[in-house]
């Protein structure tokens, strides 16, 4: 069995994790896998059934029968299972396909520039070349784990305090992942413990 073992991987690494776990079943054709996953594509590439859960967070949750790939992952973003006749959610997962952003004039957009960077942190060295950007676009940043994603934004989001004066001031938010101790008690216990700043 295994619990999200995708989670926190970039894509090289999810699909040799995927590899790894897909080799398990074939070793052997009286074993079998149970996969925990929230990533559709890793789902799609990795299973051979899916059972869909819905339900309500920390109340109850309902597990459906098994269907196969294609359409387990349909009836997960239609939020409709047809052989129950149940509807679980009150709206369909859609993906928007667009390759181009229509009707906007980026010439004037708000544009963002910033200048060469680089950044050394031991052996490690990063080299960002100068670029832009306008405030109507979504840049993904996409890489392997540790080419230098988070500390791009770090950069400009003026984190870096070698780097903070080269770049130009903009409104970044940046949220860091950080380990947070459990906490112990009800949600409303949390809220109050977050409220007095404790």
């Amino acid at each position: 069995m295994f619990d999200e073992p995708s989670s926190y991987l970039d894509v090289k690494q999810r699909l040799l994790v995927s590899n790894i776990i897909k080799e398990l079943v074939e070793e052997e054709i009286t074993k079998y896998v149970i996969v925990v996953e929230h990533d559709l594509s890793i789902c799609d590439y990795l299973s051979d059934y899916i059972c869909v859960l819905y339900g309500v967070a920390g109340a109850y949750g309902v597990v459906t029968m098994p269907f196969s790939c294609k359409e387990g992952i349909n009836i997960f973003l239609k939020g409709y299972i047809p052989t129950e006749n149940m509807q679980f959610r009150n709206f369909e997962l859609s993906f928007k396909i667009s390759d181009t952003i229509e009707g906007v004039d980026q010439d004037k957009q708000q544009g963002h520039k910033y200048p060469l960077l680089f950044k050394q942190l031991g052996d490690f060295k990063l080299k960002i070349e100068p670029g832009a950007f306008h405030s109507s676009e979504i840049t993904v940043l996409l890489g392997e784990n540790g080419t230098g994603k988070t500390t791009f934004v770090k950069m400009l989001a003026g984190k870096d305090k070698e780097t903070r004066h080269k770049v130009p001031e903009m409104n970044v938010s940046y949220k860091p992942q950080t380990i947070a101790p459990r906490f112990e008690g009800s949600v409303r216990e949390l809220l109050s413990h977050k409220l007095k700043g404790r």
